[in-house]
């Protein structure tokens, strides 16, 4: 039980477009879509994932949600978002979070399109397993329909010059088909349920300082890991879950630095705070006005 009481005092969850850090002053995340003022939940997280993309889908138009994180504690905010999940369209899930509020306990999954695009927030209990197959299995049936008609003509045809004996290796072929088609049609399904979830390996930081408020512009000058840190109540250590790497070329502000290592005779290093992105090592980034 000792490893559940502690308490993830930030969330750097590398959710780019997705997820920003709040301000200090707790400002909630603002809907792009709308100018009313959108319902808000205020709880915390108990534990966030990064999952390998897995394909999930919902039965019936779905709302999707904004969740806002502190960058130093472990509180978060909910709110509605305009986009909706829409039937018959597969999406990835990327990272989940448990959220907590009013001692209720739901799991978010953040999705994205099958293109990499960001969607927003789901609770996992209002989607369905799996790529939707609504589209594939129409257009798998309209075929299948359509060549046994034509395998029906041809044998109607040929049922009139050939004698009894061809007509019945005729049928025997016509069998074997259907036989093959129907392997095909399995092979297919257990494919899909052979995808499972999985989480990055964590690796654990020891503490060579205190964290302190930053901000600094900065370059990635090759594909670095960024982490999502997950900090002791003491603040002396963190658990490190890789979530994505830096683009190359592309610009990034620090808000906070920590100096680390990941043993007690190894040497420390500088970890700064992407905002929006995560953790990573400042040896990753080129400083730039």
């Amino acid at each position: 039980m000792k490893k559940f009481n502690t308490v993830l005092a930030t969330l750097a969850l590398a959710l780019p477009m997705a997820v920003t850090p709040l301000a200090p002053a707790a400002t909630l995340l603002a809907n792009a879509a709308t100018t009313k003022k959108a319902a808000t939940l205020t709880g915390t997280v108990s534990k966030a994932k990064t999952l390998k993309k897995t394909d999930v889908h919902v039965d019936k138009k779905t709302a999707t949600e904004n969740i806002s994180f502190r960058a130093d504690s472990n509180a978060a905010t909910v709110s509605a978002r305009a986009t909706k999940l829409v039937p018959k369209t597969t999406y990835k899930a990327i990272h989940s979070v448990a959220f907590t509020s009013h001692h209720k306990t739901t799991t978010y999954y953040e999705l994205t399109n099958t293109k990499g695009d960001f969607i927003g927030w789901a609770p996992a209990s209002k989607l369905a397993k799996g790529a939707d197959t609504a589209k594939k299995a129409t257009a798998k049936k309209a075929t299948v329909t359509k060549a046994t008609a034509k395998k029906a003509a041809t044998k109607k045809a040929t049922a009139k010059k050939a004698t009894a004996k061809k007509a019945t290796a005729k049928k025997a072929t016509a069998k074997k088909t259907t036989k093959r088609t129907t392997k095909k049609a399995v092979k297919k399904l257990t494919t899909k349920k052979g995808t499972k979830k999985t989480a990055n390996k964590p690796t654990k930081f020891l503490a060579a300082g205190k964290a302190t408020t930053i901000k600094k512009a900065y370059t990635a000058k090759k594909a670095g890991t960024v982490y999502h840190l997950s900090f002791s109540a003491d603040q002396g250590s963190a658990t490190a879950v890789k979530t994505g790497t830096l683009k190359t070329g592309r610009h990034y502000t620090a808000i906070r630095a920590w100096n680390a290592k990941t043993s007690a005779k190894a040497s420390a290093h500088n970890y700064v705070y992407l905002e929006g992105n995560g953790w990573t090592a400042t040896g990753n980034l080129k400083a730039t006005k």
